[in-house]
């Protein structure tokens, strides 16, 4: 078995990208993070869905990303559960009340060499053309700099080469139900059946639910407050499965091993055969070794 049961997760498609983009903007409000990357969200919500939007339809047709999404009843209400800003025009048409629809999402980006690269992949679909977002709700100051200080973090801990959780979220109207766990622990576990250590910055609200999947704390990435925003930002860098680092590049030695070994017995194969038709031409000749 190549992956962990999808169980009731499945594989977005790009036709999933409209959902997902209003999934993600409802959930992703309440994240410190957001906060201090998007402060004009609320004049600018429509940013913000494109700009999630061209996030994820990149991660789905991207080869190094594994996209999975978690489906639940449709509540007419959700856009009054959550604090974000859902505009009319977000490209998704809302279904009747009951109706299966995408509540929950995970991104999750390959380790270099990953042996999953290209699979679980669905491309074809209708929303195909990459959006293209204003990011008037973003302060591009705050993004770019929280991007650097991520980088550094993981690089700084030697994380920066795991499989990575780049997005998890839940659309806030369908918390408490397990949707998280569902997705989180999927991710786990494909890092556990491929021995393959795993990381994520998580925000605080989602801290409890990865230490009790088995991750551990390595470092705080933190974003001092500044003039746009004096609170400042702080996630936590978390890992799983410490004790396989190392063993990527064990599994890459051992690879080239066997390859030499294979393209010497190879060679040596050739030799002994123009040495025998040497033999046959010059007849009874004694082979001289």
């Amino acid at each position: 078995m190549d992956f962990p049961p999808l169980g009731h997760l499945r594989i977005a498609s790009p036709d999933d990208v409209p959902r997902i983009s209003v999934v993600a903007t409802a959930a992703f409000r309440y994240s410190p993070l957001f906060e201090w990357e998007r402060p004009n969200h609320a004049k600018y919500p429509e940013d913000t869905l494109e700009s999630y939007r061209a996030q994820f339809l990149d991660a789905i047709q991207s080869d190094d990303h594994i996209v999975l999404v978690r489906e639940d009843a449709y509540l007419r209400d959700e856009n009054n559960k959550t604090a974000a800003i859902i505009p009319d025009n977000t490209g998704w048409t809302a279904p009747k009340a009951g109706e299966r629809v995408i509540v929950g999402v995970i991104s999750i980006k390959l380790d270099p060499g990953s042996r999953h690269v290209g699979k679980l992949k669905i491309n074809n679909g209708c929303y195909l053309a990459t959006p293209h977002s204003l990011n008037r709700d973003l302060n591009q100051r705050h993004y770019d700099e929280w991007g650097l200080l991520s980088a550094t973090a993981k690089r700084k801990n030697r994380v920066h080469r795991h499989s990575t959780i780049s997005m998890i979220v839940v659309h806030p109207a369908y918390w408490r139900r397990g949707h998280g766990t569902q997705l989180a622990t999927w991710a786990r576990d494909l890092s556990r059946m491929d021995r393959i250590p795993q990381c994520v910055s998580a925000a605080p609200m989602s801290q409890c639910l990865f230490m009790s999947l088995g991750f551990r704390e390595i470092d705080a990435i933190v974003a001092e407050g500044d003039k746009d925003d004096p609170r400042g930002v702080k996630t936590m860098l978390l890992e799983f499965g410490r004790e396989y680092r190392g063993e990527p590049y064990q599994r890459l030695i051992l690879r080239w091993i066997v390859k030499v070994t294979k393209d010497s017995l190879v060679g040596l194969v050739r030799w002994t055969q123009r040495r025998l038709n040497r033999m046959q031409v010059q007849g009874n000749e004694k082979w001289v070794w």
